[in-house]
């Protein structure tokens, strides 16, 4: 009977043995194929039901995770603020003649919803302070990357979040041949040199030197209609007292003296509420991956969990206290923002693809896009119902994490990072859906 059991067991490693062979045979000739640099890319595939790893390639190598890094940072935040959480702006009156505006960082304020605010204000109003408390003056991530200081999915983000801090430019065709006009409906004091002309296609190019001429936007090339273009703000606070000047005086409000900063008082008056959901604000980072949300989101779970104002380095506090609560061991990784655009930020496949394993039940993973919606509107739609995942690109870095149900009715939770200069983002996404999706027909 004992030679029987011992020739079972046997059997069965060999089975697992073979299997686990099979796999690695075949994973490793998809990237082989690939051309990609075989160091250049890490891979975890675990069970999502016991955690065990089924495939791991270079999974305990350090990369840059990029967008990724939103489904773990955005886990442990939405836990702290949790789901019924929203972005306040309020305005208090304190007598006298004297209101205070309340910011919340509310990545979702528009210029319209302070017109709104503004209406409870009375004429001949003194002063009108404002408590920016909620986050710190730090407005750009650790690690970003000065040139991308124009690309509109980049923008500064803090407690004087208003219009997504964008500025909208408007060109209006003329002649052909003849110069484009252009308008500043936010009259934001930008110096704009316009050599756009007006022509049968349109192809602007914009560029700015950060170090020597930070409020000059040059505009080249060619319109053919109305075009319009966003520009981030260079200077989110004076965005914000501009169009908070405009929305007043639109309410015939006058002030003789220049907003102060003055934090709110026990005793102030609440007289009106601008809010907006943090559920849409995960929709919002998971599906189309938005950087100045992601950030905003992070910070302020940072402060509010330690009753502080909100920073990067109390959002990385809270992801620690996160991943001790769970378990998860987090003394190898390196975090320096929340949305994995910094480039010193640094993950591995095997901790990504375990933090998911942990936390496979939690609410957030319910926000996590399905082939067909937001950044995989293009990609795996075959295969539609039976992925979620997230995905992420930087320069030179490729990146793709979630869960996976294979054809058989297996579940397993997964991470792909790529970081190589020399393979196309277009070559790096497809060795991520081809990997996917021979995974889901061979596990």
């Amino acid at each position: 009977m004992k030679k029987i059991i011992s020739l079972l067991f046997a059997f069965i490693f060999m089975c697992i043995n073979v299997q686990a062979k099979n796999q690695k045979a075949l994973f490793g000739n998809i990237i082989r194929d690939s051309g990609i640099n075989n160091d250049s890319i890490s891979v975890s595939i675990r069970d999502a039901e016991n955690g065990k790893i089924v495939y791991a390639l270079n999974d305990k190598i350090m990369m840059n995770p990029a967008s990724v890094q939103k489904v773990i940072t955005m886990t442990a935040a939405y836990n702290e603020l949790g789901e019924d959480y929203k972005f306040s702006t309020e305005l208090y009156s304190r007598g006298n003649d004297n209101y205070l505006i309340k910011l919340s960082g509310d990545p979702y304020l528009k210029y319209s919803d302070l017109k709104t605010l503004t209406k409870r204000i009375e004429i001949g109003t003194k002063n009108i302070f404002v408590d920016d408390s909620i986050l710190d003056n730090t407005i750009w991530g650790e690690g970003w990357q000065w040139d991308d200081d124009l690309n509109p999915l980049m923008q500064k983000f803090g407690a004087y979040n208003l219009d997504k801090n964008l500025i909208k430019i408007i060109f209006t065709p003329s002649k052909i041949g003849e110069y484009a006009q252009i308008s500043n409906p936010s009259k934001y004091p930008y110096v704009f040199i316009n050599n756009v002309k007006t022509s049968d296609s349109t192809n602007v190019d914009i560029k700015r030197n950060p170090m020597s001429q930070d409020n000059t936007i040059k505009f080249e090339g060619t319109i053919s209609r109305q075009t319009i273009i966003n520009i981030p703000s260079n200077n989110i606070k004076r965005y914000f007292e501009i169009r908070l000047t405009q929305a007043l005086e639109e309410n015939r409000i006058y002030l003789k003296t220049p907003f102060a900063n003055k934090k709110k008082n026990p005793d102030d008056i609440i007289m009106s509420t601008i809010e907006h959901d943090l559920k849409s604000a995960l929709i919002d980072i998971l599906k189309n991956s938005n950087n100045m949300v992601a950030e905003t989101v992070f910070k302020l779970a940072g402060g509010h969990r330690y009753g502080e104002t909100g920073s990067a380095k109390l959002g990385i506090k809270m992801f620690n206290d996160f991943c001790k609560s769970k378990n998860i061991d987090y003394s190898r990784i390196n975090i320096t923002d929340g949305s994995g655009v910094s480039k010193n930020n640094l993950l591995s496949a095997d901790f990504i693809s375990q933090f998911l394993f942990v936390n496979k039940n939690d609410k957030v993973m319910d926000f996590l896009p399905h082939p067909g919606e937001g950044t995989l509107t293009q990609r795996m739609l075959p295969i539609k119902e039976s992925l979620k995942a997230k995905t992420g690109t930087l320069a030179g870095v490729s990146s793709i994490a979630g869960f996976l149900t294979t054809k058989k009715g297996h579940k397993y939770a997964f991470c792909i990072i790529q970081n190589d200069v020399k393979l196309s983002d277009t070559d790096k996404k497809a060795l991520e859906d081809y990997i996917i999706r021979e995974a889901y027909f061979k596990l």
